[in-house]
């Protein structure tokens, strides 16, 4: 007779929990018979935490339990003594705030977590932040014996850096830690109180900002149907005329950014709306997340009129598709080697400085003596400070009509 075999039943690992939700603390053992553990659920890590109690009592983790439950309850966050460090404030930003920016927004939050990271410990306090530790990192930034990413560079290779690169990356800091000063976590905020706050940030006293000409402009347009681009159709390969001619239309005509020109759409054309037609420029493709529908020129109209004529296309086809993959937009890098090429092209002297918010200022200069409310709309700036303050530059004839066309003031 053939015995029964019976299945060996395997221990249950011991646990209690302790509290009601969200202040619930946990107490458990990962092994039958090993150390007891205590768990809590971390906020910022989104994830439990384990701490060893260090023995076997049960009687003795219960009470721990009980305990660290009612901290929690009080709003006490330290049950496991982890003190807010640099990186893991870092790490917090990086979950809940980075997410809800755009690409490159995400890209510069990685190098600037990594380099303030490197420059001030990973496990500083973030409190202790000095006004000595900044300025020595604006001396060493300056230099250049700092690169981007905190990394030390050797003496032979260091290139100076400009004052607003500096700066950018200070008010950097100062934008994350105010942010950390105002999130909570549980009862408490993550940061008790900014440390950046009152610091006095370099700023340059002649800021580069250069700005194209309409003659400079005409000289371009005469070569931009001269710069070529490679179109790929599968295995094959062909040279046709770029989309520059268009790009420099639309650029000087509505003062736009070339990002959100180049992720214009065909669903974006409001041809019927206007005289010459509309543009629906849409939050997903503005660095503001503003959308709103802005009458268009008829030199704007005519580029359009062009780009019907040569590649029509319908609903979310890109108006400006990369030359190897139709489905998405041309790239920032790309249409500024284009720029570049017609520079070559017309023998002029690249813009230090600038390569297409150039046409954005000239666009906003031209328009000096209209309406600063409807001048912000129309190009895309969320506050008139900033088109008169950065955008708007003086002029010769401007500051000509400002001497000679004054008014007198006599007495009553």
């Amino acid at each position: 007779m053939r015995g029964k075999y019976t299945v060996p039943q395997r221990r249950k690992c011991w646990s209690f929990s302790a509290g009601r939700r969200p202040h619930t603390v946990g107490v458990c053992e990962f092994h039958p018979g090993s150390h007891l553990y205590i768990r809590v659920w971390d906020p910022i890590r989104c994830d439990y935490r384990y701490k060893s109690l260090g023995h076997k009592n049960r009687k003795r983790a219960v009470a721990v339990a009980h305990r660290a439950a009612e901290r929690l309850r009080k709003g006490k966050q330290d049950i496991l003594n982890e003190r807010l460090t640099l990186e893991r404030l870092f790490r917090v930003y990086r979950r809940h705030r980075t997410p809800r920016k755009e690409e490159p927004s995400q890209k510069n939050d990685f190098r600037a977590t990594t380099m303030w990271t490197r420059v001030l410990g990973a496990r500083r306090d973030p409190h202790t932040i000095s006004d000595g530790l900044l300025e020595g990192f604006v001396d060493m930034r300056l230099s250049g014996e700092l690169d981007p990413r905190g990394n030390t560079v050797p003496a032979d290779n260091r290139r100076p850096v400009s004052i607003r690169t500096v700066e950018a990356d200070l008010r950097w800091l100062h934008a994350v830690l105010r942010w950390a000063a105002r999130w909570k976590v549980g009862e408490e905020f993550l940061l008790r109180f900014n440390p950046l706050a009152g610091f006095e940030f370099p700023k340059e006293t002649n800021p580069r900002r250069p700005i194209i000409t309409r003659d400079r402009l005409e000289r371009l347009r005469v070569v931009s149907d001269a710069v070529s681009m490679e179109v790929m159709w599968g295995t094959e390969r062909e040279r046709r005329r770029s989309y520059l001619s268009e790009l420099l239309d639309v650029a000087a005509g509505t003062g736009r950014r070339i990002g959100s020109i180049c992720r214009l759409q065909f669903r974006d054309l409001l041809l019927d709306v206007g005289p010459h037609g509309a543009i629906r420029w849409r939050a997903a493709a503005d660095k503001q997340g503003r959308e709103s529908v802005v009458p268009i020129s008829a030199e704007v109209r005519a580029a359009i009129d062009r780009i019907l004529s040569e590649r029509p296309g319908i609903g979310a086809a890109c108006l400006f598709p990369a030359p190897r993959d139709p489905s998405s937009p041309i790239r920032y890098e790309l249409a500024s080697n284009w720029l570049r090429r017609a520079e070559e092209l017309a023998e002029l002297e690249p813009l230090r400085g600038g390569c297409w918010h150039p046409f954005r200022r000239l666009w906003a200069t031209e328009r000096k003596h209209l309406s600063h409310v409807d001048v912000a709309a129309a190009g895309g700036w969320a506050s008139t400070r900033t088109l008169t303050e950065i955008y708007q530059q003086p002029d010769l004839d401007s500051m000509y009509k400002v001497i000679t066309e004054a008014g007198e003031l006599r007495e009553a």
